[in-house]
């Protein structure tokens, strides 16, 4: 990890020790509304980095107009890279910038107000090293955006709560907060899976590593309801399978052959028999596809990612960081 750098620049009365991080590509609408409730916070957060992962939408010239209102922001331009190679350039940016705590969401994520507040205040008093807000549905805010320990309903989901935390439960990157230590444990977000999955490799990633989640239900995340779809194999009796766009499909494959071979190795047979089952039945002999299943998992397992998904992108960091002081 490199040396941090100052986090100066803090308004006064802001909680100097902890940098949001939002990461957007094309959704300015959405964008405004989620910078917006970051910045209302009491307290609020020492720093703001933005990450514009190649947005063609009008998103630079808004942050470009925001810096003068909002002087703690600072702006991270970068080609398309993915949200996981988004979050990684995020988390690099605030490490860089001295954060202590990290408060991550993405664009389409509305903090509740007093949000930071309650996980600052939960994840000193239980000492965890992420802690995560209850993250209710956009639709129906009674409503869970994601399942979590069997819940779907936030007043069920409540009440299972001790002491305000519910243990070993987080949805990664919803309007959680991470601390520093974290990274200098673990590292960063596996960039080069670029979208699907790795917030699920990160979790599973800390908790091999002895890291502390929970989440805070008293601090409250607005965020779309999970669109995950589901298809049952032969009546639901051998579960299900993800089904989802064709332009993602090669990512998830390959991120959970990754994740299947580093975390979850009892998962790999039935993963390749539902899938060839769903291709050979469901897709009605979908030859091609059943292929590029098989080649995108292969390669997941071995860990095999394209060079350009490894590599860093090119910068454009407004302002730019300091230098850090030398020894």
């Amino acid at each position: 990890m490199s040396e941090a750098l100052t986090p100066s620049g803090a308004p006064p009365g802001a909680a100097a020790h902890v940098i949001a991080v939002v990461v957007t590509h094309n959704r300015l609408s959405l964008l405004r509304g989620c910078v917006a409730a970051i910045h209302a916070q009491e307290p609020r957060p020492g720093r703001i980095v933005v990450v514009d992962n190649g947005s063609t939408d009008g998103t630079a010239e808004w942050l470009t107009e925001q810096r003068e209102r909002i002087p703690e922001l600072i702006v991270v331009r970068q080609p398309n890279v993915g949200s996981a190679g988004a979050y990684h350039t995020a988390f690099e940016t605030a490490l860089r910038f001295g954060a202590e705590w990290i408060w991550s969401t993405d664009d389409d994520g509305i903090p509740a107000p007093g949000a930071l507040a309650e996980l600052l205040r939960q994840g000193e008093r239980h000492d965890l090293d992420l802690v995560g807000p209850m993250v209710v549905a956009a639709e129906d805010q009674a409503d869970l955006a994601f399942a979590m320990h069997g819940h779907t309903r936030a007043a069920t989901f409540v009440a299972s709560a001790c002491d305000g935390i519910v243990p070993d439960a987080i949805a990664l990157f919803n309007g959680t907060m991470l601390r520093r230590r974290v990274f200098e444990r673990i590292g960063n977000v596996k960039r080069e899976m670029f979208i699907w999955g790795d917030e699920w490799e990160f979790t599973l990633r800390a908790r091999r590593a002895g890291l502390k989640d929970g989440t805070a239900v008293h601090a409250r995340h607005v965020h779309p309801r999970n669109r995950r779809t589901q298809r049952p194999l032969a009546g639901g009796l051998l579960g299900t399978v993800e089904e989802m766009p064709a332009n993602r499909t090669t990512y998830f494959f390959r991120n959970m052959g990754y994740i299947h071979a580093t975390y979850e190795r009892e998962a790999i047979a039935r993963m390749m028999a539902k899938y060839t089952l769903y291709f050979l039945v469901h897709r009605r002999f979908d030859l091609k596809g059943l292929r590029g299943f098989w080649s995108d998992y292969r390669a997941g397992l071995r860990n095999r990612y394209p060079d350009d998904l490894r590599s860093a992108p090119a910068l454009a960091i407004v302002p730019p960081p300091e230098e850090p002081a030398s020894c």
